[in-house]
């Protein structure tokens, strides 16, 4: 006779086939499937559709249907058996997939989506702990519970930050994904607001301890005098590397310009325009990250400057006047009261202008006109500009050269 007990072994011997070949086909080359794992297919089973993808993936191995229903944003409304179940098999999953933080993200969405199941939440909780807890610190764990994927992942990425480990660039990268997670998952306001801030201090934190080695660096080349310009970028390519790791974050952006300025204020003022250019190059796409940053939310203000000199200093030593031009528009667009940069956009208008009045002979009167306004605008940007005065001098030979009168 075919009893209870044995559909009920069959059922699990079943489950746990399948969910070996669903594991196998999701993670690495190798990778060990969690001893018990199986019981996700168990929560799939009583899922609409669940049991006949069951059936398809052990008569005929095939796992489309089963592997949709893995998805937390596929499940409106999962029940919270599946939601825990999901969190897990993910994070599983992320551990064995070294290549891609989706599966990190589906973990942290399963987890947030189970946050609006108080009720399946602190059932689990006191079914764990036996009353060993009091009631306080069983709340407090509770409240927590859906945000443990994203303090693990937070350290993941401070354990690898000072080496900047793929691993710990994965944990970054997921952090990064917490509000989308939580918008997916359809999380409470309140618990998405804690799980984006958690997060957002969390990368904080692992980035400054990535720094740390850097700017320790840069200080120690520095105490003794400015570094040369080939050892100042080797220094500063380090920042890049951690900026890289970090998936560009804007801090690392601050901190890279904040050390290259006073190197570049020494060679720029010691007119050493090759140095210059060797010393500031690696950082360019850090200045220009920051740049883009500030033109898409002008409110701050606070960097503006540092970056606007950074562009003003890339203006000095770049190969042509329209590249120039461009990088000083861009740092008045970014610091509209930046003096050097509105100074520098001046007399590089004033040099158009002069190129355009030869002096001892007339120039035609259409130059005569283009360099009248090209010296209007110049005078509009920066009434100072020091070439200024003998390009109006120069524009006034020319009138009388060519008999205007007014």
């Amino acid at each position: 006779m075919w009893r209870e007990e044995d559909e009920a072994l069959l059922t699990r011997l079943t489950d746990e086939i399948v969910f070996e070949r669903l594991f196998r086909a999701q993670a690495s080359a190798g990778a060990r499937p969690p001893a018990r794992g199986a019981g996700l297919c168990a929560a799939l089973r009583r899922l609409p559709g669940g049991s006949e993808a069951l059936v398809e993936a052990t008569r005929g191995g095939k796992l489309e249907p089963l592997l949709a229903l893995l998805e937390p944003a596929r499940q409106i409304d999962p029940p919270p058996e599946l939601l825990h179940h999901l969190a897990l098999h993910h994070a599983a999953l992320a551990d064995a997939a070294a290549s891609s933080t989706d599966a990190f993200v589906r973990s942290i969405t399963a987890w947030l989506a189970l946050g609006r199941e108080d009720r399946y939440l602190r059932e689990l909780g006191e079914a764990v702990t036996g009353g060993a807890l009091a009631r306080q610190d069983l709340d407090r764990a509770l409240a927590d519970a859906p945000l443990w994927p994203i303090e693990e992942l937070g350290e993941r990425a401070r354990n690898g930050a000072r080496d900047l480990t793929a691993d710990a660039q994965r944990a970054l990268a997921a952090l990064g994904r917490v509000p989308e997670a939580a918008r997916i998952a359809r999380a409470p306001e309140a618990l998405a607001e804690r799980a984006a801030r958690r997060a957002t201090s969390i990368v904080a934190v692992a980035v400054e301890e990535a720094l740390a080695p850097v700017i320790a660096a840069f200080t120690e080349a520095t105490t003794h005098g400015d570094p040369s310009a080939s050892v100042g970028a080797s220094l500063l390519n380090r920042f890049v590397a951690v900026w890289r790791w970090s998936g560009e974050d804007e801090s690392v952006e601050h901190a890279a310009i904040e050390q290259t300025t006073p190197l570049a204020w020494a060679h720029y003022r010691a007119s050493r325009w090759d140095d210059l250019r060797t010393l500031i190059a690696p950082v360019a796409p850090l200045v220009d990250s920051l740049a883009k940053r500030i033109e898409e939310d002008p409110s701050q203000l606070a960097y503006a400057a540092r970056a606007a000199q950074m562009l003003v200093f890339r203006s000095d030593v770049v190969r042509t006047e329209q590249e120039t031009i461009v990088l000083l528009d861009r740092a008045i667009t970014i610091c509209p009261t930046h003096r050097n940069a509105r100074l520098m956009k001046a007399n590089t208008l004033c040099d158009q202008a002069l190129r355009l009045l030869p002096g001892a002979r007339a120039p035609t009167r259409a130059d005569h006109d283009k360099a009248a306004g090209l010296l209007e605008r110049a005078e509009q940007i920066y009434p100072g500009a020091t070439r200024l005065p003998e390009a109006r001098k120069r524009l006034g030979e020319a009138r009388k050269l060519l008999g205007i009168t007014s």
